[in-house]
Parts: C-alpha cells; structure tokens; sequence
C-alpha cells in the first residue's frame, strides 16, 4: 500500500512538471512544482531621443516587474534577437525596428526553466495609420486649433496616440500623457492633450505646423464605439498678412494722361488677391503667385477726385485693407499742377497787360499827331 501510494505521488509529480502549461491567448506560462508563476512581460512603444539615426526608428521596451535572477530576451520568430539578465538596476529590454516592420517579434522571460512570453504586434505599437476620412482645418499664424477625438470620457486603460504625418507627438496611455518633439522644437510648449477626451489643442501656430495630423485609438472600446481607428485632419496655416502698401510710383505704371495722378499697391506675400476697391465697388484685381512677377496693381485718379479708394489684399482665410489718402500721395503733384495753372495765369496775364500798354500808346501817338497837324 505505501508503495503503491509513493508511485501515485511520483506519477503526480511528473504529471505537473511535464503538463502543466497553460496557454491563454499570447501568453504562454509554465509552471514548477511549487506552483510560482513568472508574470507575463510588458511590452510598450517607448521613443529614442531626437538626435541620431533612432530618431526615425520604432523603440519598443520590453519590462518585468517583481522577477530577479531572471533572463529577458527578444526572439523575431523563433530566432534569438537579444538578450538581458534581469538586475535590480536593469529590468528593460529595448527592440529597434523599422515602423512599417511585419516580422513577428515576442519577448520572453525564463528563470530556473520557468517562463512566460508576450507577443510584441509591431502594427498596432508603430504604425501611425491610414487616414480614411480627412478634415480640413484653417488658421491663421499665431492662433491654435483643436483637433477633436470625439470621446467624451477617457477611461484608465484607453490609449490615444496622436501622429504628425508619421511623426509620433502624443499620446493618453493609462491615465499618463506624453508629449514627444523630434522636430527642432516645433512642438515645444505648443501642444496639449485633454485627459478627459484625448482632443489635442496646438497653441501659436506657424507654417511650419500645417500638414495631416492622424488621430490613432488601438482601444478595442473605443475602436468598436467611436470607429476612430485613424481619423485625418489637414491643417492649413496661413500668414498673418501684411497690409498692402500705397506709394506715388509712375515708373512702374503707364500713364493714359499726365494730367492723373498714378498709385501703386505692393504686397510681400504669395497666394492672395491684390484689389482697388471704389467705396465698395471692385475696382480692379490680380492674383499674386509669384513675388517674381507682378506683385503691384495700379490705379489713376484725378488730382480732385473725391472717391474714397482703398487697397485690399486677401486670402481665403482672412484680408488687410489700406485706404488710400489721395491729398497726402497726390499732394506734390496737386502743388505741381496748380503752380503751372497759376504760371499759366500770370503769363497770360502780362501779355495781356504789355498788349494793352502797346494798344494805348499807338493811340496816344496818333492823338498827338492829329493834334500837331491842326497847330
């Protein structure tokens, strides 16, 4: 009987050692006679600093807690990667990958032929997304925007990730927000992350900041709910525009007459329309493309014109107008013309008065005459 008894205790015994794995969806865990499982390893995407040939690259970390004398490896396949010894200085394993990357990475950790493994999905921790659906946003430079998530309420394990093209910037990951500026800077002290709905505001805004920004939820909640997988929106920064610039120039515009006084409008930016308007009438208008080419339109008016001119320049966002003051631009020209108009005058004047002269002294010549005849 006691025989019988220690074979049934040997054959339990070997029955745990060999069989007892357990697998439970990506985790495989084995255990030791004594039932002490290894908890599973956590891998994150982590990111490199900015400077140097990572900057580009998809860093993920692979990290055990409360395991010691302990190994953590990286395979790609069933091939060994890399490979760390567990210390209390040095829990993490780093994995370098390219974002587009389709191999199948898994990290492991193994101590005294106990182990457990977590699968790494490179798709779902790299790749930014593809932009199905693209909203277009305008703004001015200076301003911000908001770029909405349409969640109203984040909860612990959600995770949001926010994507300049396919530059990572920020994420909402377990209740920690992360801001990330591998772009010289564009990002520093511009972006805020909402904690309770993961929308994402962009401060003081410059050219450099238009472009698609991807909106990125691996949250199988989230995903089922607000189907948000990867949400666009296309940013359009426009400058903040210069008022046009009114001179008295008629080098650089034909005159019909020398008679009118001609007025030049200058822009220094691209991409908008130049205008003179009439009170509010069009007056006139050109497309600026190219500061090359024609960046001016000109105007004549009379030395008296009355009208109230003014010239606007414009994009689709937003305008600048500078009213024209014709006393001030044309006033040289008004002196110019009423001094020839008075020269004109007094010309015309002593002429008069010298033929008037002439006319009397023949007459008073012929007098003396006649009256020298009769003596």
């Amino acid at each position: 009987m006691k025989n019988m008894a220690h074979t049934m205790f040997i054959l339990l015994f070997l029955l745990k050692l060999f069989c007892g794995v357990s697998c439970d969806g990506e985790t495989t865990v084995m255990h030791n006679t004594h039932n002490i499982e290894i908890p599973a390893p956590e891998i994150i995407r982590d990111y490199p600093p900015c400077e140097g040939s990572l900057s580009s690259k998809c860093l993920v970390a692979c990290s055990v807690s409360n395991v010691t004398e302990a190994q953590l490896s990286w395979y790609n396949g069933s091939k060994l990667y890399s490979s760390l010894r567990i210390s209390d200085l040095n829990n993490i394993l780093y994995l370098v990958v390219e974002n587009n990357e389709t191999n199948n990475y898994s990290c492991m950790v193994s101590s005294s032929g106990i182990s457990n493994t977590s699968y790494a999905n490179i798709s779902s921790l790299c790749q930014s997304c593809l932009v199905k659906n693209t909203t277009t946003i305008r703004a001015s430079e200076g301003g911000s925007v908001t770029l909405p998530t349409y969640v109203t309420d984040l909860k612990d394990g959600d995770d949001i990730m926010w994507f300049y093209d396919h530059t990572f910037i920020s994420e909402f990951y377990k209740s920690v927000i992360t801001y990330h500026d591998c772009n010289d800077g564009r990002w520093t002290n511009r972006l805020q992350l909402d904690s309770k709905n993961g929308s994402l505001t962009i401060k003081n805004l410059t050219n450099s900041h238009s472009g698609i920004y991807k909106l990125k939820s691996p949250t199988a909640s989230l995903l089922d709910h607000y189907q948000q997988l990867c949400q666009g929106y296309n940013i359009i920064v426009f400058d903040t525009l210069p008022a046009p610039v009114i001179t008295n120039d008629s080098t650089q515009c034909s005159s019909s007459s020398s008679s009118k006084c001609v007025l030049l409008c200058s822009v220094t930016v691209t991409n908008v329309s130049l205008s003179w308007y009439n009170g509010s009438r069009l007056n006139s208008s050109i497309s600026v493309s190219d500061l090359k080419r024609s960046n001016f339109l000109c105007l004549e008016v009379e030395y008296q014109d009355t009208n109230t001119y003014s010239c606007v320049v414009n994009n689709s966002f937003t305008n600048k107008t500078t009213p024209l003051d014709i006393c001030d631009l044309c006033k040289e020209h008004i002196q110019d013309h009423t001094i020839g108009f008075k020269i004109g005058i007094s010309c015309s004047a002593i002429i008069f008065t010298i033929m008037l002269i002439s006319c009397c002294c023949r007459r008073g010549c012929a007098s003396q005459g006649h009256t020298y005849g009769q003596i």
